[in-house]
């Protein structure tokens, strides 16, 4: 019993265990527990390489904004109009 024991040891797969990806930017390492879940991974961890810039931040348009940049153009296109005639 003892040697069949050990087999079965031999063939189980490991419960922890890590991915590592590499890019340009980052390199990306996902830490697995199959104890934990087995759904993916338990944590992310990612490391930025030197000389790496954030691309920065664009600031979204709120619907106030779109509205006052529609009243402009149709501003504009109505001063447009009346210099032509």
């Amino acid at each position: 019993m003892a040697v069949q024991n050990n087999l079965n040891k031999s063939n189980t797969k490991p419960t922890k265990w890590e991915q590592v990806y590499e890019d340009e930017e980052t390199i990306s390492i996902w830490k697995y527990n199959s104890n934990i879940t087995t759904a993916g991974p338990v944590e992310v961890e990612i490391k930025y390489k030197k000389g790496y810039v954030p691309p920065k931040p664009v600031k979204k348009k709120t619907l106030g904004d779109l509205a006052k940049e529609a009243q402009k153009a149709a501003k504009q296109e109505a001063k447009l109009k009346k210099s032509k005639s």
